[in-house]
């Protein structure tokens, strides 16, 4: 077999694997309480601390699970990661910060033109805040980076070999799913922009790097942040 060949279904190997677990995540998303229904509980009538452990245990499972799907690249880009971190981190903190300014920018001037708007994925994570901060901090700042980053940016990469094509679908796809899944009208879904853009930017380091870690530590630390000024603005102001 020619080397083009080879190379040719790997690729292909390499896009439907990647398309599996993007596939997996929307199953798992919609289908997260099944296994309790199958036993006869309703997940709607657990007190909260049951429903806090219930989604933690599942969304741990989960996260296992894509792990050892990408374990031995996992492995691979972390080395990378602990020898190259001085080096990566502050060429790759310029990228968030520019994501986290066009995104302050871009709710600003959403914000100008609809007053009193406010995105309804964001009135959800606040709150779930108030009724459970410690999961809404775990989930945020621990479980999502990882989970996302596997999958809208590792697993769509797979996918679209195309840096552009990629980089748009992955902003894209990863804004519409925080806006689509919880819009109650037509205002809600420009946000789509705010949430796209560090979803492309996050997109673009993967592109540049080559290592997953790069977009999977600015995701932490902008979602750690994003989960300090929430939480001050709730409970101290």
């Amino acid at each position: 077999m020619y080397y083009g060949d080879r190379m040719k279904k790997e690729n292909l190997k390499q896009s439907i694997l990647g398309l599996c677990v993007v596939i997996s995540y929307f199953i798992y998303s919609y289908f997260q309480t099944v296994p309790l229904s199958l036993l006869g509980i309703n997940y709607y009538n657990l007190n909260m601390f049951d429903k806090i452990v219930y989604l933690m245990v599942t969304e741990l499972i989960y996260l296992l699970i894509l792990f050892f799907i990408y374990r031995k690249e996992y492995i691979r880009d972390f080395k990378d990661y602990v020898k190259n971190f001085k080096n990566y981190m502050p060429k790759y903190m310029e990228y968030w910060a520019l994501a986290f300014s066009l995104m302050l920018i871009s709710n600003f001037v959403i914000i100008t033109l609809f007053p009193n708007s406010v995105a309804t994925n964001q009135e959800a994570i606040n709150n779930i805040l108030v009724e459970a901060p410690f999961y809404m901090i775990v989930s945020a700042v621990i479980f999502a980076p990882f989970l996302e980053e596997t999958i809208f940016r590792f697993s769509f990469r797979k996918i679209f070999k195309n840096d552009i094509v990629f980089i748009i679908a992955s902003g894209l796809v990863f804004g519409g799913l925080h806006v689509i899944g919880s819009f109650n009208n037509l205002i809600d879904l420009i946000y789509i922009i705010p949430y796209s853009i560090p979803g492309a930017v996050f997109a673009y380091t993967l592109v540049k790097s080559k290592n997953i870690f790069i977009p999977m530590s600015l995701h932490f630390f902008h979602n750690g942040i994003m989960m300090f000024i929430e939480s001050v603005l709730l409970f101290f102001l």
